[in-house]
């Protein structure tokens, strides 16, 4: 019985205007297809901009690791080793 009551209702609205309710779900895109977008918005874009952004973080933490490793080996150095290498520069220099 409701298929019928919907087919009928179908029939008879054929010829009305659709009201905001029957709008289509499909976005309507007005701009042209040549258009370029600055930014990608493809899923596969998206997972680019992750990498590079991930990979950025990654190569500042190991920049960090290295300064810190440099930092510590030269910290360990006492006055006196100090002093003894610049001796061994100068001579060699000269």
């Amino acid at each position: 019985m409701t298929g019928l009551l919907v087919a009928r209702r179908i029939a008879r609205s054929g010829t009305e205007l659709p009201r905001n309710s029957h709008t289509s779900p499909v976005r309507v895109c007005s701009t042209a297809a040549s258009r370029v977008m600055a930014m990608p918005t493809t899923l596969s874009g998206m997972r680019l901009w992750k990498v590079l952004g991930i990979a950025g973080l990654v190569g500042v933490a190991a920049t960090g690791v290295v300064v810190a490793r440099a930092e510590r080996k030269r910290r360990a150095y006492t006055p006196e080793e100090i002093k003894a290498k610049l001796r061994e520069r100068a001579k060699a220099v000269s």
